[in-house]
């Protein structure tokens, strides 16, 4: 009877610890995500003024 309630005890152990880091990586990947979108709306920003600049240039060439 006791090497069962270890047993379950240990599962139930295991199983909580399981969804903790599942969940801390889920909300670590919503983190990262949208960190990363951000940096993409910023780099788009950044090639569309140097696009505006080599177009200023070639007009005035």
């Amino acid at each position: 009877m006791k090497k069962y309630l270890t047993l379950t005890l240990f599962i139930l152990f295991f199983t909580s610890c399981a969804t903790k880091i599942e969940n801390e990586q889920n909300t670590t990947n919503k983190k990262t995500n949208s960190e990363l979108i951000k940096i993409l709306v910023e780099k788009e920003k950044e090639i569309n003024s140097l696009k505006l600049e080599l177009e200023t240039y070639k007009k005035v060439d």
